[in-house]
C-alpha cells in the first residue's frame, strides 16, 4: 500500500510539472525537481544580476512553479485519510484562544489587541482546509519557499 501511494505521488508530481511546463515549453525535470525539493534551479533563479533573458526565464518558471504547486496540492488530496479532507477549517476564535495567553504575557497592553488580530489572521492549522488557505495566501507573494513548505507540511509523510 505504501509503495502504491509513493508511486501515485511520484506520478502526480510528474503530471503537475508537465502541465505547468507545457504553455511556455519549460523543462519538466526542472519543475519536477522544484516540486520535490523546493530548489529553484532554473537559469536566473536567485541571481542578483539578471540579463533580460534570465529575467524572462525566471518569471516564466516562477509562474509555472506556482501553478504546479496549486495543481499538485489538489491532486494529492485523495492520498490523505478521508477524515483529513472532511475536517472543517479551524475557526479563528479557536486560534485566538490558543495564542491569547501568549500575547497577554509578551505584548504590552496597548498593543495586545492589534497583535492578536494580526496573529489570528496569519495563523493556519495545517490540516487540509488550513493548508489550502495558507497556500493561497503565500502563492501570490514572491516567497515560493513558504508555499512549498506548506504543501509538504501537509503531504510530507
Amino acid at each position: 500500500m505504501e509503495l502504491d501511494k509513493s508511486s501515485v505521488a511520484n506520478q502526480r508530481i510528474r503530471n503537475a510539472a508537465q502541465q505547468a511546463a507545457a504553455p511556455d515549453r519549460l523543462s519538466v525535470p526542472v519543475l519536477e525537481r522544484f516540486l520535490r525539493t523546493g530548489d529553484e534551479t532554473w537559469d536566473g533563479a536567485g541571481s542578483g544580476r539578471f540579463t533580460p533573458a534570465q529575467f524572462e526565464n525566471n518569471t516564466a518558471y516562477r509562474r509555472a512553479a506556482k501553478e504546479a504547486l496549486r495543481t499538485l496540492f489538489h491532486r494529492l488530496a485523495d492520498l490523505l485519510p478521508a477524515e483529513a479532507n472532511q475536517a472543517p477549517q479551524v475557526a479563528p476564535e479557536l486560534i485566538r484562544g490558543q495564542v491569547e495567553p501568549m500575547v497577554k504575557g509578551l505584548v504590552q497592553k496597548d498593543w495586545q489587541e492589534v497583535a492578536l488580530r494580526e496573529l489570528v489572521s496569519r495563523t493556519f492549522v495545517l490540516d487540509y482546509c488550513g493548508a489550502k488557505s495558507a497556500l493561497e495566501v503565500e502563492l501570490p507573494s514572491c516567497d515560493m519557499d513558504s508555499a512549498w513548505r506548506i504543501l509538504w507540511g501537509l503531504y510530507g509523510d
